[in-house]
């Protein structure tokens, strides 16, 4: 029975998940949160906490940047490949960047707005620092590395022809659109729970007190306004995040090409109690023409009834991150160094494509 630990890394702060896949049954083995300030030793106590020795772990990528080309639709495979390389060193030429020193993936999507061309979601990241963040599981089997705006669709229900956006509201927040079941399009704020963290540990000098105070922080409708203010000091503290990270995605909605029909919270500020009814507030009040038809939480796995859905929303970054490692998701976005048995694989599968081809 394969299965794969997600770990999202993130300052002061790691979540993880154990999944288990038998058949098309998924079950979530362990799961939850540590914070650190040795990030090598606590990946340790992670693992050997999860028997996760021998399993392959799938973490995600950090501070990665994104880029969109657009190219022709009627270029073959091997063409669109030069044509976007070449495209990226100008873009390294031009802005003074060693491309040489950098790793990159990219996704594929038909353009929305131009039939006649394919979107590029171009990502791209220091090798040093995927390096640096690889020293820290010597020993360990590393199967995954991609970005958690990409990864965070696999837990999504998603149906044909529905477009989507999940916000996931963590160090930093990340708006990824998803049409018709594929990321379209990928937006970084900076905006995001680091900091409303850094505000409250300021006062209470432990982040994981900060992160208790916004997980038993209530946000009141419009009709509780005044008891709000008196209940909870710290919301001084939470609420401009929010109210910038809502402001900033409704303005995404309304300058979309395409009617979004549903939207997604999830990360760590989801934890706030009643964020939900709070975004579906603010929407209602700016939004026209009935832009997001429906607002949810993520609850990633109907083994969430048994379990207080808080905490499978605190770790549903590292769900999804555990699901890429089980093969979900963009399978080409793994930004993962390529050791001898990776070279070793390709080379086989290569030959037996030859070979396959032969007869």
């Amino acid at each position: 029975m394969p299965s794969c630990l997600g770990l999202y890394i993130e300052p002061n702060i790691i979540k993880y998940a154990k999944i288990s896949k038998e058949k098309d049954i998924l079950r979530v083995e362990s799961f939850g949160i540590k914070f650190y300030e040795k990030l090598g030793d606590t990946i340790k106590q992670i693992i050997n906490e999860t028997y996760s020795q021998k399993t392959p772990i799938s973490i995600n990528l950090s501070d990665e940047e994104y880029r969109y080309l657009y190219m022709f639709s009627l270029l073959n495979k091997n063409d669109l490949k030069k044509a976007i390389q070449t495209e990226f060193e100008s873009i390294c030429a031009e802005h003074g960047i060693n491309a040489n020193a950098v790793e990159t993936r990219y996704a594929l999507v038909n353009c929305l707005e131009d039939k006649e061309k394919v979107k590029v979601i171009h990502i791209s990241k220091n090798k040093n620092s995927i390096n640096t963040l690889m020293q820290n599981f010597t020993g360990f089997k590393v199967s995954n590395i991609s970005p958690i705006a990409t990864s965070i669709a696999n837990i999504a229900n998603l149906k044909p022809k529905e477009n989507v956006i999940v916000i996931n509201m963590q160090d930093k927040t990340t708006i990824t659109t998803i049409a018709d079941q594929k990321v379209y399009d990928v937006e970084v704020l900076e905006e995001g729970a680091k900091e409303v963290l850094d505000k409250i540990s300021a006062k209470e000098n432990s982040y994981s007190k900060a992160y208790d105070i916004c997980k038993n922080s209530t946000i009141y409708t419009m009709e509780g306004k005044e008891l709000q203010e008196e209940e909870n000091e710290y919301l001084e503290d939470i609420m401009p995040t929010l109210y910038k990270i809502a402001s900033q995605v409704q303005q995404k909605i309304a300058n979309s090409t395409v009617k979004i029909d549903k939207v997604y919270i999830t990360g760590t500020l989801s934890v706030v109690n009643n964020i939900d009814l709070y975004f579906e507030e603010l929407f209602n009040v700016h939004a026209s023409d009935d832009l997001v038809q429906e607002l949810e939480v993520f609850v990633p796995t109907e083994e969430s009834a048994k379990i207080n859905i808080k905490d499978y929303i605190e770790v549903n970054s590292a769900i999804a991150l555990a699901l890429q490692g089980l093969g979900y998701g963009l399978r080409d976005i793994n930004f993962k160094p390529r050791d001898w048995k990776d070279e070793l694989n390709i080379l086989l599968n290569l030959k037996s494509k030859e070979e396959k081809g032969k007869l």
